[in-house]
């Protein structure tokens, strides 16, 4: 592996191409939502950036800077920042490809979420700081977004698992001799899927949630 090599913003890069020139697809036509993505990430980053930010000062986790450009802004690494970009951005268009290929999936549910609250109860039991906040966030996350849950979200969170698992086994050293994220092993429940802390799969599902939230806001018309 070269001494420079940028291999995160490859992989940012890799996982927006698909999704940005579906997005101009007839049946789906996501770009008519993109004013949407605004709120979205709103709800997002107001929780996660803090984190990130706070996690990465307390050396909770960090970022091999052998596998990155090297600009930082507020301690978090360009391609981070990229990160909470471009994984709602997929998330979203997969939501709504969901939803037009597949109407029925509309109606609601909040029954899976007891199984995810259940597994991160379990790694807060079990596991340090990394665990104790992604409890917190799910259980807040849930709260604000508990009428508003549909098959289609559970399904698309699903479906996000496929890439997240190549993407983030990538990221936590599926394929390189240092991992390009780290962890510090005391702040969570050291149970891993592959190299993937267990954890990683909760905090996406925060993600989520909260880019719904944002989504599904119904602003009033001012004529």
């Amino acid at each position: 592996m070269p001494e420079q090599f940028n291999l995160y913003l490859y992989l940012n890069i890799l996982a927006i191409l698909g999704p940005f020139f579906l997005s101009f697809d007839k049946k789906v036509a996501f770009y008519k939502h993109w004013p949407k993505f605004i709120p979205a990430l709103f709800f997002l980053w107001a929780i996660y950036i803090p984190w990130d930010v706070f996690f990465t000062i307390m050396m909770y986790w960090g970022f091999n800077p052998d596998y990155l450009i090297k600009i930082e802004i507020f301690h978090l690494p360009l391609e981070e920042w990229m990160f909470f970009l471009i994984i709602p951005y997929c998330f979203l268009f997969i939501y709504e490809v969901v939803l037009a290929y597949f109407p029925a999936t509309k109606q609601k549910t909040f029954l899976p979420a007891y199984f995810f609250i259940g597994i991160a109860i379990s790694q807060a039991y079990y596991g340090g700081m990394y665990s104790y906040f992604n409890l917190s966030v799910l259980l807040l996350a849930l709260l604000v977004t508990f009428n508003q849950l549909n098959n289609a979200f559970w399904w698309t969170y699903l479906l996000t698992l496929i890439p997240f698992l190549l993407f983030n086994g990538v990221l936590t050293g599926a394929i390189t001799e240092e991992p390009v994220v780290w962890y510090n092993s005391g702040e969570f429940s050291n149970v891993r899927i592959g190299t993937i802390p267990s954890e990683d799969f909760i905090y996406l599902l925060g993600m989520l949630l909260l880019c719904i939230k944002g989504w599904n806001l119904k602003f009033k018309s001012t004529t």
